[in-house]
């Protein structure tokens, strides 16, 4: 378990300062290839890479141009999109689980055939798709069927309805393909003989299913989970600006010029300090992701980190 987190933090350790560099540098280069679409784009002047070093031991993230710095720029966004992942991914796993639980029968012990083709199908839809299409009939609701109002607010920030079209967005992958999983895993586990012998002593379905399958599947759910967060943490960057929620996605966008509204980049475009700082929280989320997972499925089953450490899996 130890060498196992050790490995994982060591990761963390290489690979964010790495991140940044990456980050401050694409960022110095970035704005001439915006140059032949947007003309003279004004691009803040930023300090050299040894300078900005210095200024992160201090504490200090950097400045954009010369108006604010970079912390107060983040700050809000991140908690934002914590939000947004947070209930992104429990709505994911609570629905997922539920309806994965629920799609094979109890009878034939087996995934209805309509359940597989559903997740199939939904599990292999990019969510960006079904943001594009809910908002075009958003849109055709209020200009052609004569709604004063969208059903749901398409934009803005609020921990109320404007929450929903952008979880939905972001969770309806994940979540599908944690019910194919959680499906497929139990229509195996039910398969098995160890179920045969607990069904002939008069076992019922739920003691079945939480005593017997549902242990033995908690560890492959776990990887599934763990996937789920780095595709809604992925998904940020395209679903943040759709719906305009002001998180670290959009503020990514904004950083290397591109915006949905078509206007010409902002103060943030081509600030290498601030990419700098996006990038390593989005890879930060991106490695805790697959270190709490890890240790997570150590917890739950050791057996499957041990085949880990030994490269069979």
């Amino acid at each position: 378990m130890l060498k196992l987190i050790a490995r994982k933090i060591a990761a963390l350790i290489i690979l964010l300062p790495l991140l940044n560099a990456v980050g401050f540098f694409y960022a110095t280069i970035h704005p001439r290839l915006f140059t032949p679409a947007f003309g003279n784009v004004s691009v803040p002047d930023h300090p050299d890479y040894l300078t900005y070093i210095r200024g992160l031991f201090r504490g200090d993230l950097g400045i954009i141009a010369r108006q604010v710095t970079v912390a107060e720029v983040i700050i809000e966004p991140l908690k934002n999109s914590l939000i947004l992942v947070s209930v992104s991914l429990v709505v994911a796993v609570v629905l997922g689980v539920v309806l994965g639980l629920s799609a094979v029968s109890r009878k034939t012990r087996r995934m209805r055939p309509s359940a597989l083709v559903f997740f199939s199908a939904g599990s292999s839809m990019p969510g960006f798709i079904l943001g594009g299409m809910l908002l075009s009939a958003m849109v055709y609701q209020t200009l052609y069927a004569g709604a004063r109002q969208t059903l749901l607010p398409i934009s803005g920030f609020g921990l109320d309805e404007h929450l929903i079209l952008p979880v939905l967005v972001l969770s309806l992958h994940p979540m599908l393909n944690i019910a194919k999983v959680t499906s497929s895993l139990l229509e195996h586990e039910l398969q098995q003989d160890y179920i045969r012998v607990a069904r002939g002593k008069g076992l019922g379905w739920w003691m079945l299913l939480w005593r017997h399958a549902v242990p033995n599947m908690i560890a492959p759910v776990l990887v599934t989970i763990g996937e789920a967060m780095r595709l809604i943490v992925g998904a940020l960057v395209i679903v943040e600006p759709i719906f305009i929620w002001p998180g670290i996605g959009r503020i990514f966008l904004f950083t290397i010029g591109l915006r949905l509204d078509a206007r010409p980049p902002g103060i943030y475009f081509g600030s290498p300090p601030l990419l700098a700082a996006i990038v390593v929280i989005l890879g930060f989320f991106l490695l805790f992701a697959d270190l709490l997972t890890s240790v997570l499925i150590y917890w739950a089953d050791p057996r499957m980190s041990k085949m880990g450490e030994d490269g069979v899996r």
